[in-house]
């Protein structure tokens, strides 16, 4: 008997690190709602950069990054300054399409790790605007 092989490649890393970036949102959105969150946004793309969700709460938009690392403290530790700065580059294109809206502003972070529930850490940075 012949055997078949199969067909269909392997994911490369940056595949997998992409699946899991996508799980690690799902999860994180699922959170944010069972937390009473809007969700507005999600991978919200401009030329200046990249958010992965916008919610809000109440009068309060949050613009939110979502890390998938083997823990938390690595997580945490992934968002540097320069890609806080491209996220609230980002934040400001996004508030410039709601004009007509009064909204506090917020930065959060979710990190999600193998075997633990996400953990969001909200105001995890002050924009230096």
């Amino acid at each position: 008997m012949q055997k078949h092989k199969n067909l269909t490649p392997k994911p490369n890393k940056k595949q997998k690190a992409e699946r899991r970036g996508r799980t690690a949102e799902m999860l994180a959105v699922l959170l944010l709602r069972v937390k009473g969150y809007r969700i507005l946004a999600q991978r919200f793309r401009c030329a200046a950069g990249e958010i992965d969700i916008v919610a809000a709460k109440g009068k309060i938009v949050i613009f939110i990054e979502v890390k998938a690392r083997r823990n938390t403290h690595e997580a945490l530790e992934s968002v540097t300054s320069r890609q806080q700065k491209r996220i609230e580059a980002a934040a400001k294109v996004w508030l410039q399409s709601e004009t007509s809206r009064n909204f506090a502003v917020r930065f959060d972070v979710i990190t999600v790790a193998p075997r633990a529930l996400p953990t969001h850490m909200m105001d995890a940075w002050r924009p230096g605007w």
